[in-house]
């Protein structure tokens, strides 16, 4: 499924809904069309997911609805005023360049109406806390969780499976390879989280200068899963990456938590699971 915020931005003229899945004060989102169809996001189970698509298309305007249950529903129809569309991309904005973002979302209940206090909260250090209110009824949406950023270097599977998941739990992806990546897998990949894809000519493209420009610094996290990273390695360990991890067809000795993985997913989740 596809990223939530963009999809929300591409068709806030067509009036779409959010819901928000709020699960102990952590919420899920989910776009949906005025019909009930789901356009992007996941509320993290079939049953919130058919109550959200009843509850779509009986929004008017504005109009918030709540239903309550275990993880009580939180269903806003959005119009596309100037407030409305500037709000929503400062959110993108700040999931794109902040270390870590969040969406903070309060409702007011004022009888029989429920009106929704949003604010962003965005850390552009790694030492930012953020302020909660003291009232249970909030929930943050996690944008961007903070968990640090990743290059991988490679071109096959491994790299591709990895780029996915560790941008699904948190991490700041950016994904390197030397051939041109397409077709149903990726889309498939992209479709789990958002990372950046870049391609490079080939390898020896990765020179110091180049390397310091993309972002490579001491701090960042690094996996190398290219067959033949003698090219750019040195270059690539005098960066200073916090973690430097080689495996795949580059793999020195056995990386990730588990010894003998069956799969290439499984095989990335250690990877990412070791890194953390």
């Amino acid at each position: 499924m596809k990223t939530w915020l963009p999809v929300l931005l591409e068709n806030l003229g067509e009036s779409p809904i959010l819901a928000l899945a709020n699960a102990r004060n952590l919420a899920r989102a989910a776009v949906l069309n005025r019909e009930g169809r789901v356009l992007a996001g996941s509320l993290g189970s079939p049953a919130l997911t058919a109550q959200a698509m009843e509850a779509a298309p009986t929004l008017a305007p504005r109009q918030t609805k709540i239903i309550d249950g275990p993880t009580p529903l939180i269903l806003e129809r959005l119009e596309p005023d100037e407030k409305t569309r500037r709000f929503w991309h400062t959110a993108q904005e700040n999931q794109d360049g902040a270390w870590a973002s969040w969406l903070l979302t309060m409702p007011r209940r004022e009888g029989a109406e429920v009106r929704l206090v949003r604010h962003l909260l965005s850390a552009f250090g790694p030492w930012t806390t953020p302020r909660l209110p003291v009232d249970n009824e909030w929930c943050l949406l996690p944008l961007k969780a903070g968990l640090g950023r990743l290059f991988i270097f490679g071109d096959d599977a491994l790299a591709m499976e990895t780029a996915a998941l560790a941008a699904r739990v948190g991490l700041s992806v950016t994904w390197l390879s030397a051939v041109d990546q397409s077709g149903p897998e990726l889309m498939e990949a992209r479709g789990l989280a958002d990372f950046d894809l870049q391609t490079l000519p080939d390898w020896p493209h990765l020179t110091a200068e180049f390397l310091a420009a993309l972002g490579v610094k001491p701090g960042v996290k690094a996996l190398v899963t290219a067959a033949q990273p003698e090219d750019f390695l040195e270059s690539l360990r005098a960066a200073g990456p916090s973690r430097l991890t080689l495996s795949g067809e580059a793999e020195e000795a056995p990386a990730g938590l588990f010894a003998k993985p069956v799969t290439i997913s499984q095989k990335a989740l250690g990877l990412i699971a070791e890194m953390l």
